[in-house]
This record gives structure tokens, C-alpha cells and sequence, in this order.
């Protein structure tokens, strides 16, 4: 599974101008199957894209990355069945599960072949540890897609410890993508960047930058003044829910031309989403719906996708996808 680490109080003070958000249930997997870790992005059309995690046989332990489809009705999105779109290999690094999906629309050539998607996702050779962040490429945004055979994508070494995971990317440029992902080198673990670019069939992950003030499990958005990242936090202690689960949802933003890599913590907490809202103790595993670049779309409200759990026995099979949706004009959107 893709939880990361130990979830204690907040750490750190952010300044809040934070806005109570509509809630409302988006879709699931049904019967003994979970969906998490979501990756929404929007075409032209409006169509909209859910790539996430789910088990394939019901009641069994292993992620796959599914796609949710969502059509524009009168009456709203309606999401088409998932579909399987990647699978854990027969062997190597990503045997045990794959999860944590971002897929953004990038142009590529890759062994004579054009390619105009990459998806990053999470793999791993072993239970609980030794998560690594692998590439695939497709030439149309529902599949079929490749894995690199230059995989993992960023590697992690140490094999007793969680890793590097829970991906998400922005296009910067024709060629150059910012990707950002948490990494188990500190007892709760930190956020990372690194500017990777795709020229001329080769890929150069460039350097690893540390994310301050940032948790893990944190998922990016950039509009035109800010950048918006949505965290999965953990405010109090509650016994019925494991210490490495979030039971919030955390929504901030920053100064577009602001350094997120300053040691200056500028980011202010837009909302805040927990049990009070959705009325479900577990809220966790957050995304931003984007265009396919990784941009929020202009003129429309944010929306934040997230999980939802009880707790007890049944709290696997209760992974459910919820979405938050804020106000664009309250955000300081145009």
C-alpha cells in the first residue's frame, strides 16, 4: 500500500484563509475493491480522466492503476466503469504492486516511436518497503501504455525502508517536466523535486531538491498567480486509525514566483478537510483536477479529489472517492 511513515500533529504554522469547500461522492470500485491515490486531469472536450489505484480481483491485496472516465451531463459527471490500465510486472523492481499514477501530456520519441503521454507511478519489489518511481509512455491518454526499459525512473536503494513514491508532475516546457514526490530519508519523510527533461530519445532526471514545509503525500497545481499543493495530514491521534494514515486533507497555496524552496515558510492554508465535512473519519490520498499539463484550468472552480474510509474491519473496502470543491474567486482565481 502507499502510506508513507508516521502522520503527527502539524508541525508547523501556516497562515489560514481557509473556506469550507461542497463535498460530494464521485465514484468506487464496488464490492471489495479500493480506489485511492488520484491523478485528475481534463481534456478540451471536458472529458475528464481519473487514473488511481485499485485492486483488480475483489478482497485481494494488490494495486493496479484503473481509469475512471467522467462524461459532462446536464446533471454533471458521469463516470464509465474503471479499466485496468497498468498491472505489476511478472519480476523486477515493480512485481508487488503499482499505484500512485500522474499522467501529463508530453510529446517524446522514444525507440523510433512518437509518444504523447507519460504516466510516473510508484512500484515496488517487496510488502511495505522499497518503493520506487518508474516512466510509461502512450500515444493516446487512455493507453495502451509502455513501461520505460529504463526503469525505475528514480531509484531508491535501501530495501528497509518505504522509498521514494506518490508522484505528481507539471509541464514546464516541450520537453521539461518539474516532478515532485515524498522520500523516507527522515523519520516522517519530506517532499522532493526535480526538473526531468525528455530530449532526443534520453531522459535526464536532473537534481534532487528538498520541498520544504511541505508533508509527504502532498500533490501539486500551478495557476497563472499561485501554485497550489493538497497534502495528506494528520492533526490529532486517534486510535482506531493507523499512525501512518492521514485523517485530513490539507489545501495551500503560494506566490506563483515565490522560492518553494526557501527555507521561508510562505504557504497559506486555503482549506482544510477532515470528519466535520464528510462526515468520515479517514480523509486522505488527495489530487487537484488539472488540465493535461498540470495547470488548474481557468475560470473554474478548484476541485480536490480525495479518499474516504470508516474505520474497523471493513476500512479497506471502504475506499470510496470523495471530491472537495472550492470557490475559484475565493482562491484568488480569475
Amino acid at each position: 500500500m502507499k502510506h508513507l511513515l508516521i502522520y503527527l500533529q502539524l508541525l508547523f504554522a501556516v497562515t489560514s484563509v481557509a473556506q469550507k469547500p461542497v463535498i460530494q461522492y464521485e465514484l468506487s470500485g464496488g464490492a471489495g475493491h479500493y480506489d485511492y491515490a488520484p491523478s485528475a486531469i481534463e481534456d478540451e472536450y471536458g472529458i475528464r480522466y481519473m487514473f488511481l489505484c485499485q485492486n483488480k480481483n475483489p478482497f485481494e491485496i494488490v494495486d493496479h492503476v484503473y481509469l475512471f472516465k467522467g462524461i459532462p451531463t446536464a446533471k454533471g459527471y458521469v463516470w464509465q466503469p474503471g479499466t485496468e490500465i497498468i498491472a505489476p510486472s511478472a519480476t523486477g523492481w515493480d512485481k508487488i504492486h503499482i499505484c500512485d499514477p500522474d499522467v501529463r501530456q508530453l510529446n517524446f520519441a522514444y525507440k523510433g516511436q512518437q509518444y504523447h503521454y507519460i504516466m510516473t507511478y510508484l512500484g515496488v519489489d517487496q510488502w511495505f518497503n522499497h518503493n520506487q518511481i518508474g516512466l510509461a509512455f502512450s500515444k493516446a491518454i487512455e493507453g495502451p501504455y509502455t513501461k520505460y526499459d529504463g526503469n525505475p525512473l528514480v531509484p531508491y536503494t535501501d530495501t528497509t525502508k518505504w522509498g521514494v513514491g506518490q508522484s505528481t508532475s507539471i509541464v514546464l516546457d516541450s520537453n521539461t517536466i518539474q516532478l515532485f514526490y515524498s522520500k523516507s530519508d527522515t523519520p516522517r519523510g519530506r517532499m522532493y523535486a526535480r526538473n526531468i527533461k525528455f530530449v532526443n530519445g534520453t531522459i535526464d532526471i536532473g537534481q534532487e531538491r528538498v520541498v520544504p514545509h511541505l508533508y509527504p503525500n502532498t500533490y501539486f497545481a500551478y495557476s497563472e498567480k499561485y501554485k497550489f499543493a493538497v497534502s495528506e495530514v494528520r492533526i490529532n491521534q486517534d486510535k482506531q486509525i493507523p499512525t501512518w494514515v492521514g485523517n485530513h486533507v490539507r489545501l495551500t497555496r503560494q506566490v506563483r514566483d515565490a522560492d518553494m524552496f526557501d527555507e521561508k515558510n510562505d504557504w497559506t492554508e486555503m482549506g482544510l478537510i477532515g470528519a466535520s465535512q464528510t462526515r468520515f473519519p479517514r480523509n486522505h490520498n488527495p489530487g487537484l483536477l488539472t488540465d493535461t499539463k498540470g495547470y488548474l484550468i481557468p475560470g473554474r472552480d478548484l476541485i480536490v479529489y480525495f479518499t474516504v474510509a470508516v474505520t474497523g474491519d471493513d476500512w479497506l473496502w471502504s475506499y470510496n472517492l470523495y471530491s472537495a470543491t472550492y470557490d475559484h474567486k475565493k482562491l484568488g482565481l480569475p
